[in-house]
Order: structure tokens, then C-alpha cells, then sequence
């Protein structure tokens, strides 16, 4: 791997959206400025908290380059605000729950390879606190369009947001310098989703150098079934930049992943036969997920 030159290091602007997340905030701020990395840019848009947030911002005045606590549209509305503020050569940004690791930035942009891409991003560690986490590795998170789209079927088609770095130079020219403020759950997906049909380059970084936190009040805990939903939208929205066979592989993955939903949501109770029609029509798609094999071989079974 070739290093680059402390003096080559590029800017990182990185922005915090916050709402209400007093309890968490503090470790997401301090493990971006104990990152120690010297051209960095922390900017905080908190949406009008009526907890101690602000209180804590404001500790770390003279560490925050810019922030502002003020009512606004959402978390997608937050980072917008952010993305203009930036200036930076990469921009990324990180809930107010989530943290990155220690020696992060240093190490993911001292190899020649990052500082050559427009899409940089990794795994993450998950759990509901950083002591007690878990590395969240799959090979399935692509930054190409059908990969992408497939998130409200399985989340190993995530990208994690908390390890994304993109080149803000890509994004100005692209005109991608914003996320759809309409969108409340999966505006990440979307952005992702547009960015990649401008065919980026992308590097793929191997060690995990940060934490997303599972908590209650995350979305993706407590509002599952909108989030889902949101990400059917987007899906259905960008199929039609699709070859034909990725769409035809879509509409198989959309039928077993609702007779997924009718069983395990619903209750619906298949047939034998009607499985078997599901694996003849789908192939690769019904045999090669646990729970649709799990529902035949009950059936098999006589369960």
C-alpha cells in the first residue's frame, strides 16, 4: 500500500446532524476531534434541540468550525445545510449516536488509493454501545445501482452511511451536492443511488474504522416498517435505469421478499406447491435465501 505524505493529507469536512441527542453527541463529537487529523473542518447543524445538546455543542466551541441550532425539515434538511457550509476536500457525515475509531482519517487517507477516489467506504461495527459491538462485514454493499436498490430486501446491500467519504469537488460538478429533503428515512440510499449513476470511483477500505450504534430511538429500530417502505419507493423509482435482466432479477427478488413479508408479518400460510412454483420461477433468488428455505423445508417437514 503506498502512503501519502502527511503534508498531502486532504481536507475532511465532516457534518454532525443532530436533534435531541444530548445523550450521545459528546462521543460522536470528541471521536471526530480526537482524530487528531490537522485539516479537518467539524461543522453541527442541530435542529432546534430542547435537550442539553446545545449545552454540549457549545463545549467544544473552539473545535467546531461551524454549527447552528435552529428548527428545520428533517435530517436530509440538516445535512444540506452542512453540505454548503463545507469546504473540504471529502465530505462525509455522521449521526450524533454514531463514532469513528481512533486513527481513522489518518489511516484511510494516508493510502494512495483513497486520495485517488471519488467514493470512498467500509464496514462497521454494530451494537448498542461501542464496548459491546460487532463487526458488520458483507460483500454485497456495491456502489452499483441493482446492488444499491436492494436494501428494502436485505440490509447487506447497505452502504453505512457513518463510513462514507466522497470527493466534494465530484459532487459539485455532478450537481450532487445535496440529499432529497422529501425523503426521512433512506435519503442516504437515494444520494448513494444518484451518485453511482455518475460512475464514481470507488475504493472500498477493508479495516472498519467506525461504530453505528443501535439504540430505541433510531430510525431504523423504531420506524422500520416507514423506512422499508421509503426504500421500496426509492427502488421502484430507479429501476428504470436497469438493463433488462437486472429488472426481470428485481420483480423475483420483489415476489419472494413478499411472501417473506406475508409469512412473517401477516401470517400467510403457503403451500408446498406454491413454494415450489416460487423456486421455478425465481431460481437463483428463492434458493438462495435461509428464510424462503426455511419456510419449504417446514413444509417438507410437515411444521
Amino acid at each position: 500500500m503506498l502512503k501519502v505524505s502527511t503534508q498531502k493529507l486532504p481536507k475532511i469536512s465532516v457534518i454532525i446532524p443532530n436533534y435531541n441527542y444530548g445523550s450521545f453527541i459528546e462521543e460522536t463529537i470528541c471521536s471526530v476531534i480526537n482524530q487528531n487529523y490537522k485539516n479537518l473542518e467539524i461543522i453541527v447543524i442541530d435542529g432546534g434541540s430542547t435537550d442539553n445538546s446545545v449545552e454540549i455543542i457549545k463545549k467544544y466551541n473552539s473545535q467546531i468550525n461551524y454549527w447552528i441550532s435552529e428548527k428545520d425539515e428533517g435530517q436530509a434538511d440538516a445535512i444540506n445545510k452542512g453540505l454548503l457550509a463545507v469546504t473540504g476536500d471529502y465530505v462525509a457525515y455522521i449521526n450524533s449516536d454514531d463514532v469513528y475509531l481512533k486513527n481513522a482519517f489518518h489511516e484511510i487517507f494516508s493510502n494512495e488509493k483513497t486520495i485517488e477516489s471519488d467514493f470512498i467506504y467500509g464496514d462497521v461495527l454494530i451494537g448498542n454501545d461501542l464496548k459491546n459491538s460487532k463487526p458488520n462485514r458483507t460483500k454485497k454493499n456495491k456502489l452499483e445501482l441493482f446492488s444499491l436498490i436492494q436494501f428494502y430486501y436485505n440490509a447487506k446491500y447497505v452502504i453505512p452511511s457513518q463510513s462514507v467519504f466522497i470527493k466534494r469537488d465530484f459532487l459539485i460538478k455532478n450537481n450532487l451536492n445535496y440529499l432529497d429533503k422529501s425523503l426521512h428515512y433512506c435519503m442516504d440510499l437515494d444520494w448513494y443511488c444518484r451518485i453511482a449513476m455518475f460512475n464514481p470511483t470507488v475504493y472500498k477500505y477493508q479495516k472498519i474504522y467506525s461504530f453505528f450504534r443501535i439504540n430505541p430511538y433510531t430510525k431504523t429500530s423504531s420506524q422500520s416498517f416507514k423506512m422499508k417502505n421509503e426504500a421500496i419507493q426509492i427502488a421502484f423509482f430507479y429501476i428504470k435505469y436497469l438493463d433488462l435482466i437486472e429488472i426481470k432479477s428485481f420483480f423475483n427478488i420483489r415476489l419472494v421478499e413478499k411472501i417473506l413479508f406475508k409469512k412473517f408479518k401477516l401470517g400467510f400460510n403457503p403451500s408446498f406447491l406454491f413454494l415450489l412454483k416460487v423456486i421455478f420461477k425465481t431460481n437463483f433468488f428463492a434458493l438462495t435465501d435461509r428464510r424462503f428455505l426455511g419456510l419449504l423445508k417446514n413444509k417438507i417437514l410437515f411444521k
